[in-house]
C-alpha cells in the first residue's frame, strides 16, 4: 500500500521550488488518491536482517537492564519488524511494545511500521498480539494523518485490529460480501504482496475454511463457493502453497463427509476440478493428500470414480459393442448411485487409450492394456467396492471379483496391465434363484448372459450383498 519516500521527497521539493506567486487549489485528497499512494505513501522501511538481529540484541540488553526508556528513537522505529518475528520476539521483552507504542503516538511512520509488522507476523495466539491490536486502534484514533485513512477504514469495516473478530469478519466479507474478492482484500490492505503472504491472511483463510462445509450445504452454495475458490488461489497457485493442502481438502469435501446428501453436479465438479488442479489426483499423487485424511480423500476418489465410469461408458460406446453393454452400464451406474463404488480405474487397449487422452475429466488418470491376447479396442473397468476388487471387461470378457487382500487381486492405479494381471482366479459368483441365475462356481468369472432376464445381474448383486453392504434390486439396475 505504498510508494517510495523518494517520490514524496521529490514532490515536496518541486512544490517548495514553485514561485510564491503561484497558488495551488486546496483540494483534499480522495480515498482513491490515497489508495494510489498507499496507506502512508512511503516505501516499506524494513532494515536488512543483520541490522534487525543487532537491534534484537540491543533491545534484549536494554530490557534486562531496565533501560528501555533510553533506547534511541530510531531503534524503536525499526523495532516493530522484530516484535513477533524470530526465535526471540522482541514483543516478549519487558517494556519494548509499550515503548514502541509510545513513540508511535508522535510518528505516523512508526504507526505504519507497527501496523504492517502486526499484519505480516500475525498469530492469533501469540503473546501481545491482541494488546498490540488494541494499541493500533488507539493510535489510529488519535493520529490525524490522512494517509492512515485506509487503515482506519479497514478497522471500521472489518474490525481489522481485533485479533479474534478481525479475521472472522474479513472471512465473512470474502465469502458472503457483495464486493468483489480483490476489492475486499484491497480494502483490508491485503493486496500488498508481503502482507498477502503474512499471518493475518493465513488467519483469515483459517477462519474462512472453518465455515466452508456449512456454506456448501446452504442455499447460496454456488456463488459463495466461487468466492471461496477465488480467495484460496492467487492466480494459478494456492496461497501458502502446500501448507494448507490438508485444511483446504477437508474444508471443500467436509460438507459430505458425514454421508449427507450428495452435492449437485455443478458444485461437485467445481470442487473436484479445483482440487485436481492444486492437489492433483489422489490416485496418482497420494502424498499431496496425506494431510487431507483418508475419510475426506475417499469422497474425492468416489467423485473421480464417477468421472471414470462415465468416460468408460462413453469410450466403449464409440467401439461398437454388442447390445448387452447398456445392461452393464446400468448395473454399475446403480452401484455408483448407491455409493457402493469407492474407487475406479481404467485399463484401455491401444486404440481406446489414444482416444482417452482427449477426455478432460480423466486428466490422464488411466492405465494401458498391453501384451498378447488383447485387442486394441478392448478395455477393462477396475473398481473397489467395499472389501472387493471387481474387474469387468468390455466386449465378451467376463466379470471377476477378488477380496482386495488376495495376492492375485489386481491393483488399481497402475500405468499398465497385461491380460494375465486381470484374469486370475477369483471368487465364485453365487446362484440367484429369483432370476434363474446359476452363477459361476469355478472362480473364472461370470459371463454376461441373460441380460434381458437379469441372470448375470442377479448373481453379481447376490455376491455384492453377501460380501459388501451394497444391496441392489432389479429396479435399480434395469436400463431406463
Amino acid at each position: 500500500m505504498s510508494l517510495t519516500l523518494e517520490a514524496l521527497g521529490r514532490l515536496k521539493a518541486s512544490i517548495g521550488g514553485l514561485p510564491r506567486s503561484v497558488s495551488l487549489p486546496e483540494v483534499s485528497a480522495s480515498r482513491k488518491m490515497l489508495a494510489s499512494v498507499g496507506a502512508l505513501g512511503a516505501k516499506r522501511a524494513e532494515p536488512v536482517k543483520a541490522v534487525l538481529e543487532a537491534l534484537r540484541v540491543r533491545l534484549g540488553a536494554a530490557a534486562k537492564a531496565r533501560l528501555i526508556i533510553d533506547v534511541p528513537r530510531r531503534d524503536l522505529q525499526n523495532a516493530p519488524w522484530i516484535l513477533w518475528q524470530g526465535t526471540s520476539p522482541a514483543a516478549e521483552l519487558p517494556g519494548v511494545l509499550e515503548a514502541v507504542v509510545t513513540q508511535a503516538m508522535g510518528s505516523s511512520r512508526i504507526t505504519r511500521n507497527l501496523i504492517e509488522a502486526w499484519i505480516r507476523d500475525f498469530t492469533p495466539t501469540a503473546p501481545t498480539i491482541a494488546v498490540a491490536g488494541h494499541a493500533i486502534k488507539r493510535l489510529l484514533a488519535q493520529d490525524t494523518d490522512r494517509r492512515l485513512d485506509p487503515w482506519r477504514d479497514a478497522g471500521r469495516r472489518y474490525d481489522l485490529f481485533d485479533a479474534y473478530q478481525g479475521p472472522q469478519s474479513l472471512a465473512r466479507a470474502l465469502i458472503e460480501g457483495s464486493e468483489a474478492v480483490p476489492a475486499v482484500l484491497a480494502a483490508a490492505g491485503l493486496d500488498d504482496a508481503l502482507l498477502a503472504a503474512g499471518g493475518y491472511m493465513r488467519a483469515t483463510l483459517h477462519a474462512m475454511l472453518a465455515g466452508v462445509p456449512g456454506v456448501l450445504r446452504g442455499a447460496s452454495a454456488t456463488g459463495r463457493l466461487a468466492r471461496v475458490l477465488e480467495t484460496l488461489s492467487a492466480g494459478s497457485t494456492l496461497r501458502f502453497g502446500r501448507e494448507l493442502h490438508g485444511e483446504i481438502g477437508r474444508a471443500l469435501l467436509g460438507a459430505w463427509v458425514d454421508g449427507g446428501r450428495e452435492p449437485d453436479g455443478t458444485t461437485r465438479d467445481k470442487v473436484r476440478n479445483f482440487l485436481l488442479q492444486h492437489l492433483g489426483d489422489p490416485r496418482l499423487r497420494a502424498p499431496n493428500w496425506t494431510a487431507v485424511g483418508e475419510q475426506h480423500t475417499a469422497i474425492m476418489r468416489r467423485w473421480l470414480a464417477r468421472a471414470s465410469l462415465k468416460a468408460f461408458f462413453d469410450l466403449i460406446a464409440d467401439h461398437a459393442l454388442d447390445r448387452q453393454w447398456r445392461f452393464r452400464e446400468a448395473f454399475w451406474s446403480a452401484c455408483l448411485d448407491k455409493g457402493g463404488i469407492d474407487d475406479a480405474w481404467l485399463a484401455l487397449g491401444n486404440q481406446v487409450h489414444w482416444n482417452a487422452r482427449s477426455i478432460s475429466d480423466l486428466r490422464g488418470a488411466f492405465g494401458k492394456l498391453e501384451g498378447g491376447g488383447v485387442a486394441g479396442d478392448q478395455s477393462v473397468l477396475l473398481m473397489r467396492i467395499g472389501p472387493l476388487t471387481v474387474c469387468d471387461w468390455s466386449h465378451n470378457g467376463k466379470l471377476r471379483a477378488w477380496p482386495t487382500e488376495w495376492a492375485n487381486a489386481p491393483a488399481l492405479h497402475r500405468a499398465s496391465y497385461s491380460r494375465d494381471d486381470l484374469t486370475g482366479k477369483g471368487l465364485p459368483f453365487p446362484p440367484n434363484p429369483l432370476f434363474g441365475s446359476r452363477g459361476s462356481a469355478d472362480g473364472q468369472g461370470l459371463s454376461h448372459v441373460g441380460s434381458d432376464s437379469n441372470k448375470w445381474q442377479g448373481s453379481a448383486a447376490e455376491l455384492l450383498a453377501r460380501r459388501t453392504n451394497l444391496r441392489l434390486t432389479e429396479r435399480d439396475w434395469r436400463p431406463r
